[in-house]
């Protein structure tokens, strides 16, 4: 049994590449923020028959990755593979943006980090 890791499960290529291996036979962790969107994803995994586990966390938050890793490793053994899939966007020209949303290079560091 292959055990795959995927960050940015709730939605888009995340959510399609974890129906897709659920359908391939492996075990899947579904990470990312939205609960909605990872009980879908758990759903769809379930569906194509297979199992999966639902990790609700921000990849920008090492401590939460690390507890997610290892529930997933408590239900279905090592990790095999880990897809790194999550991603926060900002569009926007530069001038127009807002100072909210100045931090987003620092969080896409940490997201790069924090799951590699």
């Amino acid at each position: 049994m292959t055990v795959v890791m995927i960050t940015g499960a709730s939605a888009g290529g995340g959510r399609a590449t974890a129906t897709l291996l659920g359908r391939r036979g492996a075990c899947v962790g579904l990470l990312a923020r939205g609960r909605a969107g990872l009980e879908g994803a758990r759903r769809d995994v379930e569906e194509a028959g297979r199992r999966a586990v639902v990790c609700q966390a921000d990849v920008a938050d090492a401590h939460s990755v690390e507890d997610a890793a290892e529930r997933l490793e408590q239900e279905f053994g090592p990790i095999d593979i880990w897809i790194n899939n999550a991603m926060a966007s900002v569009f926007s020209p530069v001038l127009d943006r807002p100072a909210s949303t100045s931090c987003q290079g620092e969080r896409d560091y940490s997201t790069r980090v924090h799951t590699t």
